[in-house]
C-alpha cells in the first residue's frame, strides 16, 4: 500500500513537472512565432508604437488645457499640432543635415588621402605589418563608403514622406481617441484591475523616460554644438543633432554619435581637435548620461543595466533603428503585459530591475550587522574593564 501510494505520488509529481515543462516549451514556441511575425511587419509596428509613445507624452498637455477651460476639441487640436511641430522640426533638421553632409564630404578628399598614407606608414614602418595586410586595411578606408552613407541618408530623408504621413495620421487618431481612454480604463478596471494598473504604470514610466531623456539629450547636444563650433568642425549642427537622437539609445548611442564627429574633427583640425572631441564627449557622456541622468530615469523606470543593454540589441534586431530608439519603452510595454499585469508573476520583478525591496532588505541587514558589531565591541570593552 505504502509503495503503491509512493509510486502514485511520484508519478503525479513527474506528470506535473512534465506538464510544466511542456507549457514552458509551448510558450517559448509561441513567443518565437509572435516575434517572427512582428519582425515581418516591423515597418508597421515601429511607427504604431512611436505614435503611441508620442500620444502618451503629450496627453498631459491636453489635460492641462482642458483644466483651464479650453474646449476639448481645441485642446486636442493644439496637442496634435504640438506633436506635428516636433516631428516637422526633426525631419527638416535631418533633411538639411543630409544635404550639408553630401556637400561637405568631397571637400575632405585630400585629407582622407593623406590620412590613408599616414596610416600605411604607421602600420608598415612602426608596427611592422606586412604589405598585403597593410594594403587590405588601408583600402578599407574608402571615400566612396562615406559618399554612399551620405547619399543613403539623403535618400532616406527624401523617401520618409509615406512613413511620415502614416505616423501623422496615427497620432491624430490616437490623440482623438485618447479623450475616452480614462473612461475606458475605469470601466475595464472593475474586471481587470491588474492589467489597467500595469498599463497606467507603463504610460507613466514611458512618459518619464521620454521627457527626461529629451531634456538631457538637448543639454548634451547644445554642449557638443558649442565645442564643435569652437573647434571649427564642419557640420557641427549635424553632429549635435545626431548626439540628441542617439541619446535615446542607452549605452550604444554615445559611440554612434562620437565616431563621425571625431573623424570629422580629425580631418578638419588634426590630432588636437580629435583628442578634444573624444575627451569632451567622454566627460559629458560620463557625467550627464551615465551619472546624472540615470538618477532621474533608471530609478523610476526600474530596468537593470543588463536588461536595458539587451533591450537595445534585441529591439534593434527586431524592428530596426526605430527599435533601438524605442528600446526602453518597448521593454516597459513587454514587462507590463507579461509581468506587471499578472499578480502571480510579481516574483520576477527583482530579476528585471525592481530592486526596491532588495535595497531595503540589504540596508536592514547592514544596519543589523553594524549594530551587532557595535554591541560586540562594547561587550569586549566591558570584559577588559
Amino acid at each position: 500500500m505504502g509503495t503503491t501510494g509512493g509510486t502514485k505520488a511520484s508519478g503525479t509529481e513527474t506528470s506535473g513537472t512534465g506538464s510544466s515543462g511542456t507549457r514552458v516549451l509551448i510558450s517559448l514556441a509561441a513567443a518565437v512565432i509572435v516575434l517572427w511575425g512582428l519582425g515581418r511587419i516591423s515597418s508597421i509596428v515601429g511607427p504604431v508604437f512611436l505614435a503611441l509613445i508620442l500620444t502618451i507624452c503629450v496627453y498631459p498637455l491636453k489635460q492641462r488645457l482642458m483644466a483651464r477651460g479650453v474646449p476639448p476639441v481645441l485642446a486636442g487640436f493644439t496637442t496634435i499640432l504640438s506633436v506635428y511641430a516636433m516631428i516637422g522640426a526633426l525631419i527638416a533638421s535631418l533633411w538639411v543635415s543630409a544635404v550639408q553632409l553630401t556637400k561637405l564630404l568631397p571637400q575632405f578628399a585630400p585629407q582622407i588621402s593623406e590620412l590613408r598614407d599616414d596610416l600605411r606608414m604607421f602600420l608598415h614602418d612602426t608596427l611592422g605589418i606586412g604589405d598585403d595586410q597593410v594594403r587590405a586595411i588601408v583600402d578599407s578606408i574608402d571615400l566612396r563608403v562615406l559618399f554612399d552613407t551620405a547619399y543613403n541618408l539623403l535618400g532616406s530623408a527624401m523617401n520618409v514622406g509615406s512613413g511620415t504621413v502614416f505616423l501623422l495620421l496615427l497620432i491624430m487618431f490616437m490623440s482623438i481617441d485618447a479623450t475616452y481612454f480614462p473612461t475606458i480604463l475605469a470601466v475595464v478596471k472593475e474586471k481587470r484591475a491588474p492589467v489597467v494598473d500595469a498599463l497606467s504604470n507603463f504610460a507613466k514610466l514611458s512618459r518619464s523616460f521620454m521627457v527626461m531623456t529629451t531634456i538631457f539629450g538637448a543639454i548634451v547636444a547644445v554642449l557638443n554644438l558649442i565645442l564643435l563650433l569652437a573647434l571649427g568642425v564642419p557640420g557641427a549642427g549635424l553632429w549635435a543633432l545626431l548626439a540628441f537622437v542617439c541619446g535615446f539609445i542607452p549605452f550604444i548611442g554615445f559611440w554612434i554619435s562620437l565616431v563621425p564627429a571625431a573623424i570629422m574633427a580629425l580631418l578638419a583640425g588634426g590630432l588636437p581637435s580629435f583628442i578634444a572631441v573624444v575627451a569632451f564627449y567622454g566627460v559629458i557622456n560620463s557625467l550627464i548620461q551615465s551619472i546624472i541622468q540615470p538618477k532621474f530615469v533608471s530609478g523610476t523606470v526600474n530596468l537593470n543595466m543588463t536588461l536595458t543593454f539587451l533591450s537595445v540589441i534585441f529591439w534593434s534586431a527586431l524592428l530596426g533603428p526605430l527599435g533601438a530608439l524605442m528600446a526602453v519603452p518597448l521593454s516597459l510595454f513587454a514587462r507590463a503585459i507579461l509581468v506587471d499585469s499578472h499578480p502571480q508573476s510579481v516574483w520576477l520583478k527583482p530579476f528585471i530591475g525592481d530592486i526596491n525591496e532588495s535595497k531595503a532588505t540589504l540596508a536592514a541587514r547592514r544596519a543589523e550587522a553594524k549594530a551587532a558589531k557595535a554591541g560586540n565591541a562594547a561587550a569586549g570593552k566591558g570584559t577588559k574593564a
